[in-house]
């Protein structure tokens, strides 16, 4: 059963094309991993299948209604390059403010565990501006994570991020998986967005190279495509 489905979904900026005749499935559950050099579209496409932005041309669907009539935006998590946090609050604020604002019960609980999760415990009372941006990055993704959405959408959640909680947002995605939820990842790691995936897709100027099964697909490949773009990839 597919959650999301986009049909023909292109997006013009004035006289730049961003995004250009995109077709996607996403079903309820999966993991597609998108991968693609900087300025392929990559941003424009996860800000599109959120619901934040609205594509020039094409349609979109939400359990098989336009995302206009939709709950989309109430059931999706989204984490692009800005974390949205409020940087004058403290950690804790933070959390407490999120935990009110989708009327999460049992938060006190839920909330300590999260942070604790995150290596956040210690500076609950700090404000966010105190933090280092890895930091940040891990309160966003925690204070994401504890809302409980349907579709978890999370562009580069891995910059900024040392080897050790790489490995924990690693982890904790797959979790969210097992839970049933469907997750959208875009990154420029290859092994861990092929982790994750059950498909995997390649953008290169606003176009799909391709989108299939994970087995299908050699990371071999998806190396050569990064570097016939003179990008290197770890």
């Amino acid at each position: 059963m597919n959650i999301i489905k986009l049909k023909g979904i292109s997006k013009h900026y004035h006289a730049k094309t961003a995004l250009k005749g995109i077709d996607m499935d996403i079903g309820a559950g999966a993991c597609i991993t998108v991968f693609g050099p900087n300025g392929a579209g990559k941003t424009t496409l996860l800000k599109i299948i959120s619901g934040i932005m609205a594509p020039t041309e094409g349609k979109a669907f939400y359990n098989s209604r336009s995302y206009s009539e939709s709950e989309i935006k109430k059931e999706t998590f989204y984490l692009g390059h800005k974390t949205s946090l409020y940087n004058a609050l403290t950690v804790m604020e933070n959390m407490d403010f999120v935990c009110r604002l989708y009327s999460f019960k049992q938060r006190e609980k839920s909330v300590e565990s999260a942070l604790k999760e995150n290596g956040l415990w210690e500076r609950r009372n700090d404000p966010v501006n105190d933090l280092s941006q890895g930091m940040k990055k891990r309160l966003a993704l925690a204070k994401g994570f504890i809302t409980d959405p349907k579709v978890v959408i999370l562009d580069e959640p891995f910059t900024g991020l040392d080897i050790r909680w790489r490995s924990t947002i690693l982890s904790k995605i797959k979790e969210i998986r097992r839970r049933g939820k469907s997750v959208i990842v875009s990154t420029h790691l290859v092994e861990e967005g092929c982790e994750l995936a059950d498909h995997v897709a390649f953008l290169r100027k606003g176009k799909l190279l391709f989108i299939n099964k994970r087995e299908e697909v050699d990371t071999k490949e998806i190396y050569r495509l990064f570097a016939s773009m003179g990008e290197a990839r770890s």
